[in-house]
């Protein structure tokens, strides 16, 4: 168990963990490389990309901004959803662009690939976002049950 005051990094870890193996998961399917092995060592820096991104970006403030400008009520779905929106387009565009080029390294069809891919693969990432959130959510709160 964990103590109520590490829920931001619980739930980041949890997040970040089901978040890169199903976008790994995708990203290798839709390339047709898609191996036990090949989801194993594209996972790795997936999760690490998404846990160093989602620990030092204010992924919920900005999303909480965002949304707020089109939906004053936090209890609407609306406001969820673009919250959602928000935080999904910036960890699958850095995620996405820096797991590709340590996959591609400088080479000049980098940009055309990220580019061509990037539209499916928000569309898939924010579909998974908006499913996996709430399990995760009642999860984390599950696990930060201890005061102090």
């Amino acid at each position: 168990m964990f103590k109520k005051s590490d829920f931001g990094i619980v739930f980041n870890t949890l997040f970040s963990f089901a978040f890169a193996a199903a976008l790994t998961l995708y990203v290798q399917f839709m390339s047709g490389s898609l191996t036990f092995e090949s989801f194993c060592m594209g996972l790795v820096p997936a999760y690490a990309i998404n846990f160093v991104l989602g620990s030092y970006i204010p992924l919920v403030k900005m999303g909480n901004a965002f949304a707020g400008i089109f939906v004053k009520n936090e209890k609407n779905p609306l406001f969820y959803f673009l919250r959602m929106l928000a935080i999904v387009v910036v960890m699958t565009a850095a995620m996405s662009f820096l797991c590709m080029f340590y996959e591609m390294g400088f080479n000049p069809a980098f940009p055309i690939a990220f580019v061509s891919s990037l539209p499916l693969t928000l569309v898939f990432a924010y579909i998974v976002a908006c499913i996996i959130f709430p399990f995760l959510l009642k999860g984390t709160n599950a696990l930060c049950v201890k005061e102090g």
